[in-house]
């Protein structure tokens, strides 16, 4: 059996087998590494640290992806090696979503299956991949929109009222999406430089692939412009919540003051009637009393009546 054939009894698609062309290792069989070696002078291992290499005939393309699998948002990193009649996957076990993805599409078309085609299908669905974790992340915004909405309604209504813990929550999970946004575009960056790479090295045989591979940058290069969007998005919904928890600091702050206005004139007229003075007529004035509580009264309005007129209640 030869080492192709070793390689297509690892996984089957439903409606077909994987392509002789192309050679899936897992990583938990370690030992077809050193058959790859000595079969093709392929060391795997030793490009597993590189972007993008080229040694002989034979390009090195290790990619980390982002995709949605059962829901749950993940990462894998698979290590693909490109010849002119083979193509090699050093995958993680169990395979990512967009491998499986990519072998159905191939089985479904039914085409003339070869090396740089497969490779095609594998980046395609990547980058299919991406777009889908894209729009689960747009879903998430959705929720984090309506929490930010309510904490901006509730600088105006009394309602109900929010506090530090509200936005903190809120400031993490936009963390959290904005993090796998970076992610996301290294992996967009990665995906363009393999494409590129290999539309810069189609011979003239295989001319007939240069539109899909530029087809391909091209829709590479529009989830990009997608996850820049969604960046946006996120550092737009960042900046509201900071500014709605300044604002309500403001607001806070603004109280206190209001309040250390009304009262202070209040505590300068008892303390200078707290004085130790020995003579002092007032305390024998009939009304002296009621004078120096309506005086207080007075003098403590004025300030809010001054507040209120510029308005910094609002």
């Amino acid at each position: 059996m030869t080492l192709e054939q070793q390689g297509a009894d690892r996984r089957t698609a439903d409606n077909g087998q994987t392509p002789h062309d192309w050679l899936r290792i897992s990583s938990a069989t370690p030992e077809k590494l050193n058959e790859v070696r000595q079969a093709l002078g392929i060391d795997i291992p030793r490009t597993l640290q590189r972007i993008v290499s080229q040694d002989g005939e034979f390009s090195y393309f290790p990619i980390t992806f982002l995709g949605v699998d059962n829901g749950r948002k993940k990462a894998s990193r698979v290590v693909f090696v490109l010849g002119r009649q083979i193509l090699i996957s050093l995958e993680p076990d169990p395979a990512p979503q967009p491998l499986t993805v990519a072998l159905n599409r191939l089985a479904r078309d039914g085409r003339d299956s070869c090396a740089l085609l497969s490779f095609a299908a594998i980046l395609q669905a990547i980058n299919d991949a991406t777009d889908e974790l894209l729009d689960s992340l747009n879903e998430d915004l959705g929720k984090v929109l309506v929490q930010t909405n309510s904490v901006l309604n509730s600088l105006e209504t009394r309602d109900r009222d929010f506090g530090a813990s509200d936005v903190v929550s809120t400031q993490l999970n936009l963390g959290e999406v904005e993090e796998l946004l970076s992610d996301c575009i290294e992996s967009q960056l990665q995906l363009a430089l393999a494409a590129r790479h290999v539309l810069g090295r189609l011979s003239a045989a295989n001319a007939r692939l240069r539109p899909l591979y530029q087809t391909l940058i091209a829709d590479i290069e529009a989830v990009e412009e997608h996850v820049s969007f969604v960046h946006d998005r996120v550092r737009l919904l960042q900046t509201t919540n900071n500014m709605a928890l300044n604002v309500k600091q403001n607001q806070i702050v603004k109280v206190f003051s209001v309040i250390t206005a009304v009262f202070l004139p209040a505590m300068l007229i008892s303390t200078y009637y707290s004085m130790n003075v020995a003579n002092m007529p007032i305390l024998e004035w009939q009304y002296g009393e009621p004078m120096i509580i309506a005086l207080t009264a007075f003098l403590a309005v004025l300030p809010l009546l001054y507040v209120k007129h510029r308005g910094w209640l609002r």
